[in-house]
């Protein structure tokens, strides 16, 4: 299976929801943000199969909030179809 990837800059303090699914040191709105984000990628629902970061962080503006912070590039795979790949 083929595989390709969006990439962005994400505030790190996102990147432990969107790697494992822990919103836990999120407040309500950045959750909303988030899930608006997620819901607006290109690809269908919002579904990736896998998900990888640079370790290092970086001063940038967060592609969700639009604040600027210490980021990460977060890149988001998702699977090829095979017809076009």
């Amino acid at each position: 299976m083929k595989f390709d990837y969006y990439q962005y800059e994400i505030s790190s303090h996102f990147a432990s929801a969107i790697i494992n699914g822990d919103y836990s040191g999120l407040i309500d709105s950045d959750i909303k943000e988030l899930d608006l984000f997620m819901n607006n990628l290109p690809v269908e629902n919002g579904h990736f199969d896998l998900v990888d970061y640079d370790g290092e962080g970086f001063f940038s503006r967060c592609e969700i909030c639009g604040l600027y912070s210490e980021c990460l590039k977060i890149r988001l795979y998702f699977p090829l179809n095979e017809a076009t790949a």
